[in-house]
Order: structure tokens, then sequence, then C-alpha cells
């Protein structure tokens, strides 16, 4: 369990071949997050062939991994939760996901012309991840950090369905 001293909300230290426009964006967005008390904090890693992950640690303290590809201009969350395809709680993950792009629904509502959310599930690991359109790293930022938020209360709320939750880090 990592100490809550050992991460930064900062961006400073990050050469500044690594400081694309891209991550200073999601950067931006975390540390906002951050100021506002809905994240605790933040520690980025090295840039490696266009992407960059990020732990983010939430207010109970526990870690999750962004992934930050440039090239496929995406926000991933791999691993985010433990929930197999047939699942209760994957069901209810998928609805959450089909929720958040639906016209009329205002909280953390995915905005089609500005990205795109997807939901996956691969040996038990549900990943949510979020296609960037149009440069909006910021705002891709904020609704994915905002739907994992709602995904990982979904499955603590829901003990019967979520007997064997683990929030699961990438490596």
């Amino acid at each position: 369990m990592s100490n809550h001293t050992d991460m930064t909300h900062s961006c400073d230290f990050v050469a500044p071949i690594r400081r694309s426009k891209e991550v200073k964006a999601v950067c931006a967005a975390l540390r906002a997050l951050v100021e506002r008390g809905e994240l605790r904090s933040f520690q980025e890693g090295k840039l490696r062939v266009g992407r960059m992950p990020v732990d983010i640690e939430w207010p109970d303290g526990r870690i999750s991994r962004l992934r930050i590809d440039i090239e496929a201009a995406t926000l991933t969350f791999a691993a985010l939760l433990e929930a197999g395809a047939g699942s209760a709680l994957y069901r209810e993950l998928k609805t959450l996901a089909r929720a958040a792009q639906t016209p009329g629904r205002e909280a953390a509502r995915i905005d089609p012309a500005r990205a795109m959310l997807r939901v996956t599930e691969q040996g038990g690991a549900v990943s949510w991840s979020i296609v960037v359109t149009r440069g909006e790293y910021e705002y891709c930022t904020r609704r994915l950090i905002e739907l994992a938020r709602e995904a990982l209360a979904l499955a603590i709320e829901a003990p019967p369905l979520a007997q064997n939750y683990q929030p699961a880090v990438a490596n």
C-alpha cells in the first residue's frame, strides 16, 4: 500500500519532452480534482512510446492506474474492478456506461462529440477507457474519473454483487 506522502499532484518534475499538451491537460484536470478533494493525489510515471501511467489515489486511499495513450488518444483504467462478464456487477457497470452516454443525464455525462466511453472485461477484470476526440483531454479526464468513482462506489455499495471485489492496480 502506497504512503500518501509518496505521491504528488504536480507535473513540474516531468521533463519538458514529456510535458506534451496532452499530459499537461490530464495533469491540470487531476490537479483540480485533488484541490477539490475528489482525489487524494496522483503520481505520473515515465512516458514510454507515447504512453504514460498515472497512479491515482482515491480519497479512501485506494490506488488505481490511469494510462494515457497519446497515439491512440485514450485514457484507460485497466483492470479497475474485478467482475466477470456474466456477473450482476458487470451488468450494472455496463448499464452505468450506457447511461453516461445517454442524452439527458447530467452527472458525468459523456458528450459524444468530445469523447467515447468503452467498458471491457477480460479474464474477470473490468477496464474503463475513454477515447479523446478533438483534443479534449481535460474534459475526458474529468469524466473518466467521475465515472470510475461511480463504478467503484457501485461495487462497494452492492456487496452481494461484488463478493470478490478487489480494486485492481495494473502493472
